[in-house]
């Protein structure tokens, strides 16, 4: 296990993406993979409520992941420049939240964890799912849809997306984030 903190914020509560980290990762199939550290999490700075751990080779392209130890307030978020997803027509991409639960994590049964997608400038697509069925497949990557969005190749900005709950002070735990997927869609 190596220490959470971000070097140019020792002293902030929150981990800022870590942009010269390895940041992306792009597949032959055009799916970008997003490591854990390129993402903005809240409290993601305090080794109290975060982790970052070493993610076995043969389980993930990135080296290491985000183990949440505990929070009542979940938030993660990334973005990508457009500029980056090859296109040369519209293309819809999905985007997947990459967890696995550890064999004794707990508060995913109580309140859904809300999943937003979109563009710079636009409403975010918002999609909230409980994740209990999923905390008891534990051990086991599980792909998170977060939603679908269009890329037409004229658009500028980012892509944005993010995983939170900021509604309760129901506490969680036991989670490990590997990052995201955006995979191109054949629709």
């Amino acid at each position: 296990m190596t220490e959470m903190s971000h070097p140019e914020h020792a002293d902030h509560p929150h981990w800022t993406a870590d942009l010269d980290h390895e940041k992306w990762v792009e597949s032959s199939d055009g799916t970008v993979h997003i490591s854990a550290k390129a993402m903005n999490i809240i409290w993601g700075n305090d080794s109290r409520f975060w982790h970052w751990v070493d993610l076995p080779e043969s389980e993930s392209c990135f080296k290491v992941g985000a183990e949440l130890v505990q929070v009542s307030w979940i938030e993660a978020a990334g973005a990508l420049d457009l500029a980056k997803l090859r296109r040369s027509q519209p293309t819809w991409y999905e985007i997947i939240f990459l967890v696995k639960f550890k064999a004794d994590s707990f508060g995913w049964d109580q309140v859904p964890i809300t999943f937003e997608v979109g563009t710079s400038g636009t409403a975010k697509q918002k999609k909230s799912i409980l994740l209990e069925k999923y905390r008891e497949k534990f051990d086991k990557w599980h792909e998170m849809s977060g939603g679908c969005v269009e890329v037409k190749p004229e658009m500028a900005g980012c892509l944005e997306f993010g995983m939170l709950e900021v509604e309760t002070r129901w506490w969680k735990g036991g989670m490990l984030f590997e990052g995201v997927k955006i995979r191109p869609l054949n629709k």
